[in-house]
């Protein structure tokens, strides 16, 4: 009777084992973003990150011995689907964290899943404040923060750059409304007179407000609107002569490296400026230039949304995480990231623990400001990093 009872405690706890992560044959890790809507094309260059940092992880011994798994869920920029699809990844995939996101809606809808289910979550490339200053303790965003952005690049810029008056042009999201007001305020601070408008971010019609912006006299637009919006928005900001009185930044950047970017807005692209964490001759680690040389050798180009590599630095933070862990547990995974001290394409990684802001689980990787002149990309700042002066 005691030996049967042995095997029956045996058995159960066996079966325990098997339905854990450490019994499964890889260690799995959820990346949530759009993979259709209006910014699919993050969804793409997330894939493309995916795909190397997968690759680069095994090929030095995935993590804790097995196999690194990603299993990729899509949001499409709605925060309803965001909040299922993340819930979906910890009860049917079993994820043992989540990473991604480059909507702010859609990642407010998720850190309130992870902190609710107790699922570590690093955000990359979803900038709104919000997301870090509630200061929860499973979420950390490893990529650029509005607050971060703004006052560590764009307001320096604008000054650096003596411009005289800038008109800035939010679209209606959470990103949008909350780096439009950043942006007034910082750029009032250092003296520099400005106009701003909401636009609808889908809007594929900006000749009316753009007849505003004109008659401001700006010397510099500032436009926070993401997706094919910004295009949209450059073309006819070429079409009514703004962009041949004033430089527009767009302060999202991916979209002005978009593969329709230069067919939607023709020569009236040229000149424009955005921001980017990466260019060809900047690069901050030797890490930067392995995934640069695997990037192109993988898919026969160079690469040029930097979604790719947020996406392929936030999978080496995890998995760096679960093997300094030596365990899935949310709470030792949580504990192993707060330590972390990793470098990757972006510099070495390492989150602030200094709550009360967003500054909390918050690691701001380096910006750039880059002007497309003749189709080809010039870094105008950091000085330190300028690799050509701005056109007009």
């Amino acid at each position: 009777m005691k030996c049967k009872r042995r095997i029956t405690a045996v058995a159960v706890a066996l079966l325990l084992l098997c339905g854990s992560a450490w019994a499964q044959d890889t260690i799995k890790i959820g990346v949530v973003g759009p993979r259709t809507g209006p910014a699919a094309a993050t969804g793409a260059a997330f894939e493309e990150g995916i795909k190397l940092a997968t690759e680069y992880v095994n090929s030095k011994g995935g993590v804790m011995g097995k196999k690194l798994e990603i299993v990729f869920e899509d949001t499409a920029g709605a925060p309803d689907k965001a909040a299922s699809g993340f819930e979906r990844l910890v009860t049917r995939d079993k994820v043992v964290m989540v990473l991604g996101e480059s909507h702010s809606s859609s990642a407010l809808a998720e850190i309130e899943v992870a902190n609710r289910m107790k699922i570590p979550f690093i955000v990359v490339e979803a900038w709104a404040d919000e997301i870090t200053s509630k200061n929860y303790r499973y979420v950390f965003r490893a990529g650029p923060s509005n607050s971060g952005v703004v006052s560590k690049t764009i307001a320096k810029w604008v000054v650096h750059e003596k411009f005289k008056r800038a008109f800035i042009v939010a679209e209606n999201t959470d990103w949008g409304i909350g780096i439009g007001k950043l942006t007034e305020n910082a750029i009032a601070k250092a003296g520099v007179p400005s106009e701003s408008m909401i636009t609808e971010r889908n809007s594929q019609d900006h000749y009316v407000e753009l007849t505003k912006i004109k008659a401001f006299k700006p010397d510099v637009v500032l436009a926070y609107i993401y997706g094919v919006g910004l295009h949209y928005f450059v073309a006819q900001a070429g079409e009514t002569g703004v962009s041949s009185k004033a430089v527009t930044l767009d302060g999202a950047g991916p979209p002005s490296l978009w593969p329709d970017y230069w067919k939607n807005v023709g020569d009236y692209g040229d000149l424009e400026c955005f921001v980017s964490s990466m260019h060809e001759k900047v690069e901050l680690t030797d890490l930067a230039k392995h995934y640069r040389e695997a990037y192109t050798k993988a898919f026969g180009k160079a690469p040029t949304d930097y979604k790719s590599r947020s996406i392929f630095d936030g999978i080496l933070i995890a998995a760096d995480a679960v093997s300094r862990a030596k365990a899935t547990d949310a709470d030792k995974l949580v504990d192993a990231l707060e330590k972390t001290n990793l470098k990757t394409t972006r510099g070495m990684a390492k989150f602030s623990l200094e709550k009360g802001g967003a500054e909390y689980h918050q690691w701001e990787p380096p910006m750039l400001v880059i002007q497309w002149q003749n189709k080809q990309q010039v870094v105008l700042y950091p000085p330190e990093a300028a690799t050509g002066k701005i056109k007009h």
